[in-house]
C-alpha cells in the first residue's frame, strides 16, 4: 500500500459555472449538476441545456474522471460517459493512467476519507470543501492490478445493493397496496 495525497495522482479542479454559457442557439448538452450525483456511485438526472460551443474541453467528462460533490454529503461517482458538462460545486478529479477510477471513487466514499472531509469541511449550515482541501486528502492505495480487482468487486456489490433496494421498495408498495385495498372494503 502506498500513502499518497489525492493531488499526487490526479489533476483536480472545479466544474463549469454553466449559467455564463447559456445560449438558445447553442448545442444541447447533458449537464451534471449536484442532484445528478447520488450516494452509492449513482449518476443520473442531468440537466438538458443549450450551451455555447466555447466551453473548454476540460469541463467535459472523460473515462478516467471521478466527480465529487463539494457540498455535504460529498457524494462521489465515476461516470463512464464521456462528454457530459460538469457544473460548478462539483470537483473534477482527473486521474493519471496508473490509477483505477472505479476504485478511487469507492475509496473516496470510505469512512476514513469521510472523516477527513468532515474535519476539514466548513462549519456552515451546509458544510462544503474547497478544491485546495480536496487535493490534500490522504489515501492508501494498492498497486494498479489490485485497484482494478477491488473496483470491479465494489461495483458488483453496488449493483446488488441497488437491485436489493428496488425489491424492498416493491415490497413496501405491495404491502401498502394490500392495506389500502383492505381499508377500502366495506364491512361485510
Amino acid at each position: 500500500m502506498q500513502n499518497v495525497k489525492l493531488k499526487d495522482i490526479a489533476e483536480i479542479y472545479s466544474g463549469l459555472s454553466y449559467r455564463r454559457y447559456l445560449d438558445d442557439n447553442g448545442v444541447e448538452c447533458d449537464v451534471v449538476v449536484q442532484r445528478s450525483i447520488k450516494g452509492d456511485g449513482v449518476i443520473n438526472d442531468f440537466e438538458k441545456i443549450r450551451l455555447s460551443s466555447e466551453i473548454k474541453e476540460r469541463f467535459f467528462s472523460r473515462k478516467c474522471d471521478v466527480l465529487m460533490r463539494m457540498p455535504y454529503p460529498f457524494d462521489v461517482v465515476h461516470p463512464n460517459q464521456e462528454g457530459l458538462v460538469i457544473s460548478d460545486r462539483i470537483a473534477i478529479i482527473r486521474l493519471d493512467n496508473n490509477h483505477d477510477p472505479a476504485f478511487i471513487a469507492h475509496l473516496l466514499t470510505n469512512a476514513h476519507v469521510k472523516k477527513q472531509l468532515h474535519d476539514i469541511g466548513s462549519t456552515e449550515r451546509i458544510p462544503h470543501i474547497s478544491i485546495k482541501e480536496i487535493k490534500e486528502i490522504d489515501l492508501k492505495i494498492p498497486d494498479y492490478e489490485t485497484q482494478v480487482k477491488y473496483g470491479e468487486l465494489l461495483n458488483t456489490i453496488n449493483e446488488k445493493i441497488t437491485q436489493d433496494l428496488k425489491v424492498v421498495e416493491y415490497d413496501r408498495r405491495l404491502k401498502e397496496g394490500i392495506l389500502n385495498e383492505l381499508w377500502g372494503r366495506d364491512d361485510e
